[in-house]
């Protein structure tokens, strides 16, 4: 019941901001002018969004009148919105850019040659209404792409042609708001000043000057002295693109200094000084917004670098292609090339030593042949001391006795070397099969869209503060989150990363969160990320066997990186000490690859190969995983000889079997996995085989009963005893697992 009720109100919350920022728009722009003629953003944002949300900004536009009491001189905006929402509801399935442009350039056309008919206006009046219909329409449409690229894939790439819709919207929606004169101030003045300051700041003297010169037009459209007193902001703002490298207030100042200058030198009185004002303000909103982090919306990176990624990709993927061809022809050689131990070469090499110079060959091979071969099998077959009646006739019994004893030996020492040779083949293969799935993996990952100005942003700010490493790397995965990498060649950030997360925090305006670095024999690797939708809390609690002091059970919680956090539990073969050993050495290698960025298969086949190949002692250990995607809230448990995983999904409490070999017991890893769809709530309990299924009713009481992961875990462990009839026979471990909605973010 609560994930439907769940699904439900995820389902309603798009529609509601949609319908609140329609509203507003309608609210705010129903009275905003474009020159002489009414602002195109209300029909515009009426004809771009769903019929719910072209309904909310006719209510907003009606309001708007009849509290300015101007709803009659708003009659034709009013009859173009209820034209578009009439289309958007009747032909709510045709939403292509094309037929948005044209039907809000229609409506806006016929409500303005009803107007001019119904108040006896003048032909001149329509030649105003079609040219207002133009710019509706052209208004549409770019604002439809920019919404559409921004609700499917949350970013505006200002390198392609979506970079001129985005400044066209941007055009309008700063003449718009310069239409707007609250006593001596104007929003559209002090949103253009802090939008060209960002801008400069964000993409140096490029962002500013265009920035700048979209705004100067955009001002000057709806008011020339307002337009005049921004003629210079395109120079300025080519200014600040070159000195924002000095800081923000430094940047603001001078920017501030120069266009109070330029507009004392062309003008004065009281415009002047209110554009003084404006310009103060909008400096001031610069400093306030400036740390807003626009990177993951708005993207410069140049394709050349983009083609450069996939490429590197392709050849990553073609590289592990070809391993795997090498792989298929080895086997198949080695199959054509493979020499089983026969029967008939035993008789070959047993008849040359004995049988070849014999008296009796002719007797035997000749005339008995049948009986002889028979012979031969049962020899080949038989148990020591006993002789086939069919050889009785032999008079070498004594040397054909050594000769099969010789050969059987043989034999057998050759189908041993066979099989070590077959299990180290098979090993070899299956590390060539992990070497295919890593590369895979790293070229499916590098499908990251990295920042080149973030990065560059990131250095320069933490040289500011004495911060100083090999490398850094900022990109945004997948799901469009911000992650930061370090790269040191010692451990000189260890005590500094909460710093430097405190400072990056404040720079980008984004929570960001610290990861556990990863260290190899020559650098380390930190790591920051922006906070994930959800998050996980989790408790373990161990119990040693019975005359035990140290638990060969293995626990471990960590993040690889990319967006996952994995809880592993791995239980050793047999308790104490050396069972300890086998499971936190399987656990901290699976940890350690995985941190790396190999996938979870090819992690357990190197894990595998190395515990099969580790010492001459047999030794083995359970693996039982779980992976959250905190993206997504997806699970994926991976077992491999581990106990059943109880998990409580809503109202329902499912269990997990999976009848699988430890790592090591093979010479391939067997590995089950199973995925599950996760909602906020969700718990997960993962349990070693000292927990008797006996007690999984129990568990699965407790688990419906109660949210609190301390107290599930000690009653578990705590009946661990009573179900084991008064005894703990073997380690016991419980990890609890529960699933949180983030709300830092």
């Amino acid at each position: 019941m609560s994930h439907s009720i769940s699904e439900k109100a995820k389902t309603l919350v798009p529609i509601v901001w949609e319908t609140a920022g329609t509203f507003l728009c309608g609210l705010i722009f129903a009275c905003a002018e474009l020159g002489s003629i009414s602002s195109p953003i209300p029909v515009a944002a009426a004809a771009c969004a769903s019929p719910i949300g072209s309904v909310a900004v006719l209510i907003g536009a009606i309001a708007t009148g009849m509290i300015s009491q101007t709803l009659p001189g708003q009659m034709a905006l009013i009859l173009s919105l209820m034209l578009v929402s009439c289309v958007r509801v009747i032909l709510r399935e045709y939403h292509s850019e094309q037929f948005v442009s044209i039907s809000s350039a229609v409506c806006v056309l016929a409500a303005g040659v009803v107007t001019v008919f119904s108040q006896n206006q003048s032909w001149e009046g329509i030649l105003i209404h079609i040219m207002s219909a133009i710019l509706t329409g052209t208004t549409a449409y770019f604002m439809h792409t920019v919404l559409t690229r921004l609700c499917s894939q949350k970013k505006i790439p200002l390198q392609t042609s979506m970079g001129c819709a985005a400044a066209v919207v941007y055009f309008v929606l700063i003449g718009a708001l310069c239409s707007f004169q609250m006593s001596f101030i104007n929003p559209g003045y002090i949103t253009g000043i802090a939008v060209t300051l960002i801008a400069a700041q964000r993409f140096r003297y490029t962002g500013g000057v265009i920035c700048g010169a979209l705004t100067a037009c955009g001002a000057m459209l709806s008011a020339d002295d307002l337009g005049t007193s921004l003629i210079f902001l395109p120079v300025t703002g080519l200014l600040a693109g070159y000195i924002t490298e000095m800081g923000s207030f430094i940047t603001a100042g001078v920017f501030f200094l120069f266009n109070a200058l330029a507009q004392l030198t062309i003008q004065t009185g009281a415009v002047t000084y209110a554009s003084l004002g404006n310009l103060l303000l909008g400096c001031v909103a610069y400093l306030l917004l400036h740390t807003i982090c626009l990177d993951q919306w708005i993207v410069t990176e140049q394709a050349a670098s983009n083609r450069m990624m996939e490429n590197m990709a392709v050849r990553m993927r073609f590289m592990a292609q070809s391993i795997g061809s090498v792989r298929a022809d080895t086997e198949r050689i080695s199959q054509l090339l493979s020499h089983p131990v026969s029967n008939r070469e035993l008789f070959v090499r047993v008849t040359s030593a004995v049988c070849k110079d014999c008296p009796g060959r002719v007797a035997c091979w000749k005339n008995n042949a049948a009986q002889t071969y028979a012979g031969f099998q049962k020899m080949q077959e038989r148990p020591v001391g006993a002789f086939p009646a069919e050889l009785q006739q032999c008079v070498r019994r004594e040397r054909l006795c050594a000769a099969f004893e010789k050969e059987r030996k043989r034999c057998q020492l050759q189908r041993t070397r066979i099989a070590q040779k077959e299990e180290c083949r098979q090993l070899l293969f299956d590390q060539l099969i992990a070497a295919e799935e890593m590369l895979s993996s790293f070229g499916e990952r590098m499908t990251v869209r990295c920042s080149s100005e973030l990065t560059d942003a990131i250095e320069r700010r933490l040289e500011r503060y004495g911060y100083t490493c090999d490398s850094i790397v900022a990109y945004y995965n997948d799901r469009e989150r911000l992650m930061i990498e370090f790269y040191c060649r010692e451990r000189q950030l260890e005590d500094c990363m909460a710093a430097i997360c405190h400072i990056l925090t404040e720079m980008l305006n984004l929570t960001l969160e610290e990861l556990e670095p990863v260290g190899t024999k020559e650098s380390v690797r930190y790591r920051l990320c922006q906070v994930p939708p959800y998050r996980l809390t989790q408790y373990s609690i161990k119990r040693c066997a019975e005359n035990g002091n140290v638990s060969g059970d293995t626990t471990d919680l960590f993040r690889d990186g990319s967006g996952c956090a994995y809880v592993v539990l791995s239980d050793g073969m047999g308790t104490g000490k050396s069972a300890a050993v086998e499971s936190r050495m399987t656990a901290e290698m699976f940890r350690k690859l995985i941190s790396s960025g190999i996938s979870y298969d090819s992690a357990l086949r190197v894990i595998n190969g190395l515990m099969l190949t580790k010492s001459e002692q047999e030794g083995f250990a359970t693996l039982d995983a779980a992976r959250f995607d905190l993206d997504s809230g997806e699970m994926t448990l991976i077992k491999s000889g581990a106990a059943s995983t109880l998990l409580r999904l809503g109202g329902e409490v499912i269990r997990v079997c999976a009848p699988t070999f430890p790592i090591g017991a093979g010479a391939a890893a067997d590995v089950y996995t199973q995925q599950f769809s996760l909602q906020a709530e969700d718990m997960a309990v993962i349990l070693s085989d000292g927990i008797l299924e006996s007690q999984y009713p129990f568990i699965k009481e407790l688990l419906m009963r109660s949210d609190d992961l301390t107290y599930i875990a000690d009653e578990i462990c705590k009946k661990a005893v009573i179900f084991g009839g008064g005894r703990c026979r073997d380690d016991v471990s419980v990890t609890v697992v529960k699933i949180l909605e983030n709300t830092h973010r």
